[in-house]
């Protein structure tokens, strides 16, 4: 008797831990806290409209978002849980694709993004219809980028590849790197360039350089407004390292 009531606890347990172990388990589980109502802008589970933006540029970026997190939101790597392997995360993933019922031309449009194995987050965010090339007007708002971008089109197709704008992106790090200004002035010219964004909140952020390294760090409404910040100053001359330390209201509601 001792022996088939062993049997049956053991039965019970395997079945629980089986059941625990699906992706819908461990959405539930892990993920379901945010994604469930939304908290901060996360995609909530079910909604085709979120989802359809979220999977736009492929399902690569969309694991890679969910594993490694995505900077000054409240998607920490792998949502907090590192207990969790790389491919229980993308499982998860594919559940919540699964519950937003996408149609088939979104899913196409994604597979045929997500093919390109495009994953480098900034030249996505300029590929503004997605076919894996940055033409000169999806950067002319950049005019360092802008100009630049003839001599790093090393194909003459007078657009820039995925490689091509990186190799572009770490030139213009390295010039940038390459003047020396002095630190005072270099907290002045940032100080500049942050109160000549409209609507962007002064009070309460700190600018830092030591011998070239600027740190900003403070409080802002959202993860935009970091993001704004960051493209304001990261093309300064004399900056030879940027630490963008702005934290969004939304983490700190969150938490």
């Amino acid at each position: 008797m001792a022996t088939m009531r062993l049997s049956l606890l053991m039965l019970v347990f395997y079945i629980a831990a089986a059941t625990a172990a699906t992706p819908q388990a461990r959405y539930a589980e892990n993920c379901a806290h945010c994604h469930t109502p939304g908290i901060s802008g996360a995609p909530r589970l079910g909604n085709g409209a979120e989802w359809s933006q979220r999977i736009r540029p492929g399902m690569n970026l969309l694991y890679q978002s969910a594993i490694e997190g995505v900077p000054n939101t409240t998607m920490a790597p792998k949502g907090g849980h590192r207990e969790l392997s790389d491919a229980d995360i993308r499982a998860i993933v594919d559940f919540m694709i699964a519950a937003a019922a996408l149609p088939q031309s979104t899913l196409a449009a994604a597979a045929r993004y997500g093919a390109l194995g495009i994953t480098d987050r900034e030249f996505i965010m300029l590929d503004a219809n997605f076919d894996g090339l940055l033409a000169p007007a999806e950067v002319s708002h950049d005019p360092p980028l802008a100009r630049a971008l003839p001599r790093f089109d090393t194909d003459r197709d007078g657009r820039l590849s995925a490689k091509e704008y990186r190799a572009l992106e770490t030139q213009l790090e390295r010039e940038r790197a390459a003047v020396t200004v002095d630190d005072t002035q270099l907290v002045a010219t940032v100080r500049a360039a942050l109160r000549a964004l409209p609507d962007f909140p002064q009070d309460g952020i700190k600018v830092e350089a030591t011998s070239g390294a600027v740190t900003m760090s403070g409080v802002v409404p959202g993860a935009a407004d970091a993001r704004r910040a960051y493209l304001a100053i990261r093309r300064i001359p004399g900056i030879k390292k940027l630490d963008n330390r702005l934290v969004s209201g939304e983490l700190l509601g969150w938490d």
